[in-house]
């Protein structure tokens, strides 16, 4: 995996091969309960309609499969779930600044002197006529994380790439939910925002992927972990809000592993070391678990003093292969609305409600 930091590279980028793909991924988490998960697609490496053309070795381009993906969850619970694949026409996306827009959702990045923003913006409906609208204001310092930043100068070409941009930051979020819940969200939170890129399909970069972080007081922990050729490439780090980096990767283990309904297989438990530093996380709430992914919120304790510090935070695991498993599709299609095509499920509320 290629690791950078670098806001003028928040931008689209050239994919040439079959199954390659790019995503944008914001999140806030606020002190009232309310947390959001947002991913604009250029290329959704969860599509079947992607997938049935690259199997079919019939000429595709991943710009051809944009997609936006909102997850709203109150006190861990999902009130709003949309994920929706667009035509091509219906997407933009800049090869020069950070800017990308999926229908009548988008983001656009700024950077002024020292302190980077992104402008996120939601006008999302579903066919039972629920609809998630407002913005999103993402704010935090330039911070210099090339501490972070991998070695490889010149990058394997199928090299999975992850751009951190926001490790830490500020957000103002004012939303209106309307429909069977019908609430206006305002609030100040944390957030996080990342941009991630591969020229190939996921199975062909890594068998098995864990992600999280978790916002201390002035710092964030994180970590990236993936299997790649059989082995676990691990990564972890506690970056406060300067840009000033504690390496975790000293000792990283995983344990206490369970399974989901469809038989996914994933640790619970994370323990890592470094720099005079312990930190444990312990994944106690699943909010979406499907047959290849599963997201959970957490709780961190971290030792680096006196008094143990303890936080809430964010963490996926993929199991890309999974993906191209046909026995999976129609639980994939209960998810996803493609384009042209009436979604049956998301029609029917309570049953659209029981996907999520």
């Amino acid at each position: 995996m290629q690791i950078i930091s670098d806001f003028k590279k928040d931008t689209q980028t050239e994919k040439l091969n079959p199954g390659s793909y790019e995503w944008w991924y914001f999140d806030v988490m606020s002190k009232e309960g309310y947390s959001l998960v947002i991913i604009f697609y250029d290329g959704n490496p969860f599509s079947r309609r992607y997938i049935k053309k690259i199997e079919s070795n019939t000429e595709t381009n991943a710009s051809d499969f944009p997609a936006i993906s909102i997850s709203l969850y109150k006190d861990g619970t999902p009130i709003f779930y949309s994920f929706e694949e667009v035509n091509p026409e219906g997407a933009e996306f800049s090869e020069t600044k950070p800017f990308g827009q999926i229908g009548d959702n988008s983001f656009e990045g700024f950077q002024e002197f020292n302190e980077l923003s992104y402008k996120v913006v939601l006008n999302q409906k579903l066919e039972t006529g629920d609809l998630l609208h407002g913005s999103l204001i993402f704010k935090s310092l330039n911070a210099d994380l090339s501490e972070i930043v991998s070695s490889n100068e010149v990058p394997n070409k199928s090299e999975h790439s992850w751009n951190l941009i926001m490790a830490n930051c500020l957000v103002e979020c004012n939303l209106n939910l309307e429909g069977s819940v019908c609430e206006k969200i305002v609030f100040n939170g944390r957030g996080y925002h990342d941009h991630n890129t591969g020229s190939e399909p996921m199975k062909d970069s890594f068998k098995e992927w864990y992600w999280g972080r978790y916002h201390i007081e002035n710092s964030t922990l994180i970590y990236y972990l993936m299997m790649v050729n059989g082995e676990w490439k691990k990564k972890a780090w506690l970056i406060n809000e300067s840009g000033s980096v504690k390496k975790l990767d000293q000792k990283i283990d995983f344990s206490n592993h369970g399974f989901n309904l469809f038989g996914l297989v994933s640790a619970r438990t994370f323990h890592f070391e470094g720099d005079g530093i312990d930190a444990f996380i312990q994944l106690d709430h699943v909010v979406d678990s499907g047959p290849f992914y599963q997201r959970f919120f957490g709780k961190v304790i971290i030792n680096r003093g006196e008094k143990p510090e303890l936080a809430d935070g964010i963490s996926e695991y993929i199991f890309p292969s999974r993906i191209y498993s046909r026995m999976f599709w129609p639980l994939v299609n209960m998810r996803i609305k493609y384009p042209g095509k009436s979604h049956w499920v998301q029609r029917n509320h309570t049953l659209y409600r029981l996907t999520w």
